[in-house]
């Protein structure tokens, strides 16, 4: 019950006898403090950048020194699938700016855009009355999205895109007429992660209309040129039709469903019962035959599919979901604001009740990513990776063969043989899935080479007892014992170390 002093403020007794915020409010409280949430967020984080960012970094480096875009110079193969995103960084380091800083405040920015949309998104779907955005709160409170906002992946420029193009699409919809610009948005999207096609395909389908009409032709044909052009060019200039990568990270289907599997397990868990709202928005989109809300429910089934079919990832808290969140939360948020809507004493209660129970979780999961990354990921980068490229950049160079080749690669500039088949021609085709294509074609792959070192990881503080599938495999073969001994070993912790091996020729 609303106490005596509360109805002497004019707003707040408004508001309690059912009428809307008004709009200022709602911007301040629905869009400009989540925002500035989710730049805290991004700010506690943006020291640390993942391993694999440093992939495209090096490819960048390489389009701007002139050695084109490859990973070793000669060498081409397509080992990234963030073409756009790489570009952009490679003209930043061609006129002296730092990828680290280009990448983190692209990231920032598109972080940004992508909750404004969302707001956008949010007030589209069910007008803003009683309770301001609540999906802008659960975006910006996201360990997933404002991580990886700034971990130096092409993430949230994606994440932007897709909902940037999703929301254009709508309103084109309500006029047959408009043109379709928003094709040319899902091409942007689609030169910047593989995924894309299905953001711009399940809208299509869904909105009503009929798919071959002149406004979904022409918009498949702004989205659809500019891929076939970048496809046309990958085959040209690397020989194949599909990124190295796609054949490096499959090739064991019973492996990837069960991966995709537990990983959309481990995110519900993650992201708390909160996600379970989305089922009543689901069911306002099915008893109103709201084909928008409707079309926001089938974007998260399709990236729950992809998932399923190409397993989870090996990057903590969830980055393949990314492109997820903002459709669960949208849904999440209409359920919360309509539930409250209905001005029931016992669901104003019940939501209050879920909100002291959520929010406190919720901080808890961010906190918890957050100590993650720096206590121990950021730590264990900085140890391990950073001390075996200081050693090797100090002594002569040669040919390194290594699993996690993003740090090494990049500080040391030394060509790399990737031992999990990113980089590599050979071991992205070899049978089985990824980090197990360790058949016989393996091992010879890795002594025709016969790189100057071999870096591999090996169980307790010596160098004498191979910790992994594919580090024992190499370690047990006589042309490895023949030809390579220690010569350097990093400490991991008292379970494993990244040992250097160094060729004896």
């Amino acid at each position: 019950m609303p106490t005596k002093w509360l109805r002497n403020v004019p707003v707040l007794d408004a508001w309690i006898a059912g009428d809307p915020l008004p709009h200022a409010l709602h911007l301040l409280l629905g869009l400009f403090l989540p925002l500035a949430l989710l730049l805290a967020n991004m700010w506690e984080v943006h020291k640390f950048t993942v391993d694999d960012a440093y992939i495209s970094f090096r490819y960048a480096r390489n389009l701007a020194d002139g050695h084109g875009l490859v990973y070793n110079p000669g060498e081409y193969i397509e080992g990234y699938t963030n073409f756009l995103w790489t570009v952009i960084l490679a003209a930043g380091m061609k006129i002296g700016i730092d990828p680290h800083l280009t990448s983190k405040i692209l990231g920032a920015l598109a972080a940004m855009g992508a909750l404004v949309v969302t707001y956008r998104l949010s007030e589209r779907l069910s007008p803003l009355r009683s309770l301001p955005c609540i999906a802008t709160w659960l975006l910006a409170s996201s360990s997933t999205f404002s991580g990886y906002a700034v971990f130096g992946l092409e993430t949230s420029a994606f994440v932007f895109l897709i909902l940037l193009g999703t929301l254009m699409m709508f309103r084109e919809h309500e006029t047959p007429a408009a043109f379709p610009w928003s094709g040319l948005v899902f091409a942007a999207a689609g030169l910047t992660r593989p995924e894309a096609p299905m953001f711009v395909g399940v809208p299509m389908l869904l909105l009503g209309r009929r798919f071959f009409a002149p406004q979904n032709l022409i918009r498949g044909a702004l989205f659809v040129a500019p891929l076939c052009v970048h496809v046309l060019w990958r085959h040209s200039y690397y020989g194949e039709w599909t990124p190295a990568t796609l054949s490096a990270k499959t090739g064991d289907f019973e492996k990837q469903f069960n991966g995709g599997r537990r990983y959309l397990g481990d995110w519900l868990e993650h992201a708390g019962p909160v996600v379970f709202l989305s089922l009543y928005g689901i069911g306002l989109g099915i008893a109103r035959k709201q084909r928008e809300l409707l079309t926001v429910t089938a974007l998260f089934a399709a990236v729950c599919g992809y998932i399923l079919l190409i397993g989870g990832d090996w990057m903590s808290y969830f980055r393949f979901m990314a492109p997820a969140e903002p459709w669960v939360f949208l849904l999440c948020g209409i359920a919360i604001r309509e539930i409250f809507q209905t001005q029931h004493r016992a669901a104003w209660i019940a939501l209050a009740l879920f909100a002291l129970w959520m929010v406190p979780l919720r901080i808890a999961h961010l906190d918890q990513a957050h100590r993650k990354w720096l206590d121990e990921e950021k730590k264990f980068w900085n140890t391990v990776a950073g001390q075996t490229a200081e050693w090797l950049a100090r002594h002569e160079p040669g040919r390194i063969a290594i699993g996690d080749i993003g740090y090494v690669g990049y500080r040391t500039n030394y060509p790399l043989l990737d031992l999990l088949g990113l980089v590599d021609p050979v071991i992205s085709k070899l049978p089985g899935g990824y980090t197990h294509k360790l058949g016989r074609g393996y091992k010879d792959r890795v002594f025709k080479v016969m790189p100057k070192y071999i870096v591999i990881v090996m169980a307790g503080q010596s160098c004498d007892r191979a910790a992994m599938a594919g580090s024992r495999t190499l370690f047990g073969d006589r042309r490895f014992k023949k030809n390579y001994r220690a010569v350097h070993n990093v400490q991991v912790g008292a379970e494993a170390s990244w040992c250097i091996f160094e060729h004896q020729g």
